[in-house]
């Protein structure tokens, strides 16, 4: 078949597999067929993004490694570094031809761009056969084909090239278990964090998409969080922090971003504190989970920390609110009840206490009474409450009980009218 031919004729076959929507692994099962070697698709960072499984390349230390661990470890990608691959690869417009003493094989490189921004690289390896002239303009065919495919995915459109996207979105998904391997690409793209981890997670429900995006707001918000990377995941904005200082990250550090969030009229949960970047998924669903908390309990705020919510996470997980009522403290409901029959504010004012560590005269001055006032007051609210308020577990039990009680008259109003004085413990 001749050159133009050829080229002509997988053309028509590129487009149609485009057209059919049959995703990135089709486009590479038929760059294959094209070029009769195989070859890997990668990010800048030596991530693997794809790659044709027809033929084991078992002999080639270089290409082994990229396939068994999905990237190069930290002394490969330095080794290419050093030997100007990647300046290589910024300056040359067309497939190249490269080799090196680490690679049995010679390999043809070409770069896929985006908007004129280089995002990935395919790298076809000798290993079938040697390369012809041909296989320059099919290696170019090829990557304009999928810088096509990887502008139809809403991940590689946002993210417009930034290295660490790829990395922190495998973190939110869970896909690293190896605190090993998270710190080879850690190495890889020159990201480093502090030894406190918090997830934040924004709320863009009230995003004005006329003034606004979301790769501006992640922008945005990545400058106002010190030692702080950001990306866009399931339609929102994702904020992997850190720092030393825990007390003055929350007060201090985070002062320019809740004011944008008010600015802004938009919302975000903070996870609890971590150390492993395996764990990154589960604190992501801290952060989400508290905002959706926050709007039941105190949806006027716009920032929601889960330490402060993490009793109504337990409680908001008990299987039915219907059910959830007889796990309040009878005594409490007695209480309650007493509080009704004579006109006293014994309820209010024994969660007062229970707040402030028992302390009579903080709690006297929170509800403005005399501390005397208060002393006789708790003594009365031992009395009906028939409990002994020395017992740790008995006074978490009632503390317990003014969450639920909390929770239900916000969550489900309808549920706090049926308590009765009846319920059990």
């Amino acid at each position: 078949m001749e050159y133009n031919s050829l080229l002509a004729n997988y053309s028509l076959k590129l487009i149609k597999v485009l057209s059919e929507e049959s995703g990135l692994q089709a486009l590479v099962d038929l760059g294959y067929e094209m070029l009769g070697n195989p070859f890997t698709i990668t990010d800048l960072s030596v991530k693997l993004l794809a790659s044709t499984g027809k033929t084991k390349v078992t002999d080639d230390p270089v290409w082994n490694e990229l396939k068994v661990n999905n990237n190069f470890i930290f002394q490969t990608y330095s080794y290419y570094v050093r030997n100007r691959l990647f300046n290589e690869i910024a300056i040359n417009d067309t497939p190249f031809y490269w080799s090196d003493p680490y690679c049995k094989y010679p390999r043809l490189i070409g770069k896929i761009q985006i908007n004129n921004k280089n995002v990935a690289v395919i790298v076809v390896c000798a290993h079938n056969r040697d390369f012809k002239e041909s296989d320059e303009a099919l290696v170019s065919l090829l990557c304009d084909v999928i810088s096509i495919e990887l502008q139809k995915t809403k991940y590689i459109h946002f993210s417009q090239g930034l290295l660490h996207q790829h990395f922190l979105h495998d973190l939110l998904d869970g896909k690293f278990e190896d605190e090993r391997l998270i710190a080879e690409r850690m190495k890889i793209l020159s990201l480093k964090f502090k030894s406190k981890l918090f997830v934040i997670s924004l709320n863009i429900q009230n995003l004005d998409s006329s003034i606004s995006t979301l790769p501006y707001l992640r922008d945005e918000i990545e400058k106002k969080i010190v030692n702080s990377k950001a990306l866009i995941y399931n339609h929102t904005v994702v904020i992997l922090a850190s720092c030393e200082n825990e007390i003055h990250f929350l007060e201090i550090e985070l002062k320019a971003l809740k004011e944008f969030l008010k600015t802004n009229n938009l919302q975000a949960g903070i996870s609890r504190s971590f150390s492993k970047l395996a764990d990154t998924k589960l604190y992501f669903s801290e952060s989400i989970e508290v905002i959706n908390l926050g709007n039941i309990l105190n949806k006027e705020k716009y920032f929601f920390k889960y330490d402060d919510y993490i009793i109504f996470d337990l409680i908001n997980r008990y299987p039915s609110a219907d059910k959830c009522k007889h796990l309040i403290h009878r005594s409490l409901i007695k209480l309650i009840e007493y509080d009704k029959e004579n006109g006293t504010e014994y309820v209010r004012s024994f969660y007062t206490y229970l707040l402030n560590f028992k302390n009579i005269k903080e709690s006297a001055a929170i509800i403005n009474i005399h501390r005397n006032t208060m002393f006789h007051r708790i003594e009365k609210i031992e009395s009906l409450l028939n409990v002994d308020l020395n017992n740790g577990d008995v006074l978490f039990q009632l503390y317990l009980s003014y969450k639920i009680l909390e929770f239900l008259k916000l969550h489900s109003p309808d549920t706090i009218q049926t308590i009765t004085p009846t319920a059990p413990l």
